[in-house]
């Protein structure tokens, strides 16, 4: 929905169309899609009815049971690589935690499940509010995202009080984009960040000079199925700042969240293709690239976490893998900047709900 106090400006190096962020993202009972310049405050779901495939408007419980939200922070320092996120689907909520030793090689992980949960643990608000459950507290406030630990995961202990804080003048990727018939789900991803703060492992504090962090917010109404492959670096391969969030399945339409943040600054990119091969003797290696030219990266997996869930309608195949990007990214001017060993993350999702 635009208006013309409120019409989309051309980003003239990627073409992308932004707009400042509404404060609430429904507007009028129906939601502004696009991308934003900035964070939208509030959802306001209350403003939202959504309808079956007849349009016929869904009760208030069979609207919630079609809600879903996630929650991630991942932090990567010289040693660790620590993933953490908080799901939210009907009156079912989740979580996991993992912790990957770059030393030893070892990972260490933990699921948690809430079949029937008739509060709500997640905050709606990317901007504003707390999320927690089981030793893990992911705080908003005004826009900076704070991180709480007090975990014990396979036996290693856990803790932290985090901020993770962007560069001046740093956006996040904000985009809203229809889902389904009649739903539409809010994507908010920012990565390359500080960390300030403290963190601990087996009680031994960690150096985070040289560690970075990045964090995701997902929240809106999906179809019955869905199935989405996503990427994230975090690191300084040329002495630059330099994060990627790739992803691909997740919109219903021809928007997309892949962006690049380089030195801090906001470089939004086109659709980018995942080719993924799970056989053995390829060593599963994916291979992320643009029919733009915009980049082209290997993934090399060097260990994953996978979770399964089945229900009487639920089948959720998530992992998580740890692993190195080699290849190439073009930058905001144009030129190529070489990727080599760069530690990453990646997800291979599924779900029918």
């Amino acid at each position: 929905m635009w208006t013309e106090e409120s019409s989309p400006v051309k980003n003239p190096a990627s073409g992308v169309f932004t707009r400042e962020a509404p404060p609430t993202l429904v507007v009028g009972g129906m939601p502004v899609y696009g991308h934003f310049d900035g964070m939208v405050h509030s959802l306001g779901l209350r403003n939202f009815r959504l309808t079956d495939e007849m349009d016929r408007p869904l009760s208030g419980l069979q609207q919630r049971m079609q809600f879903r939200q996630q929650e991630f922070v991942s932090i990567h320092s010289r040693r660790y690589m620590l993933g953490l996120g908080l799901m939210a689907s009907g009156f079912a909520n989740s979580g996991f935690c993992y912790l990957y030793d770059l030393v030893s090689g070892k990972l260490y992980h933990q699921q948690w499940q809430w079949p029937l949960s008739l509060s709500e643990n997640l905050a709606h608000s990317p901007w504003q509010g707390t999320s927690s459950a089981k030793g893990i507290k992911i705080k908003r406030e005004n826009g900076l995202w704070h991180l709480t630990l007090a975990l014990s995961v396979q036996g290693v202990e856990i803790s932290a009080q985090l901020s993770l804080e962007p560069s001046a003048l740093s956006l996040p990727m904000t985009l809203c984009c229809p889902n389904g018939y009649n739903g539409w789900g809010y994507a908010q991803q920012h990565s390359g960040l500080k960390l300030k703060g403290a963190l601990s492992i087996n009680h031994e504090p960690q150096p985070l000079s040289r560690a970075m962090g990045g964090y995701g917010f997902w929240a809106g109404y999906a179809s019955g199925q869905n199935r989405w492959r996503w990427a994230c670096i975090n690191g300084e391969p040329n002495g630059v700042p330099i994060a990627l969030n790739l992803a691909c399945g997740i919109n219903d339409t021809g928007s997309c969240q892949n962006v690049l943040w380089q030195d801090g600054a906001r470089h939004l990119l086109t659709p980018v293709h995942f080719n993924v091969d799970h056989r053995p003797a390829r060593e599963g290696r994916w291979r992320i690239w643009s029919e733009r030219e915009e980049l082209d990266l290997w993934f090399t997996p060097t260990n994953h976490v996978q979770h399964r869930q089945k229900g009487l309608r639920t089948r959720v195949l998530r992992r998580h893998y740890m692993g190195v990007f080699d290849g190439w990214v073009r930058d905001g001017s144009g030129q190529q900047q070489p990727i080599k060993q760069q530690l990453g993350i990646a997800e291979d999702f599924f779900a029918r709900w």
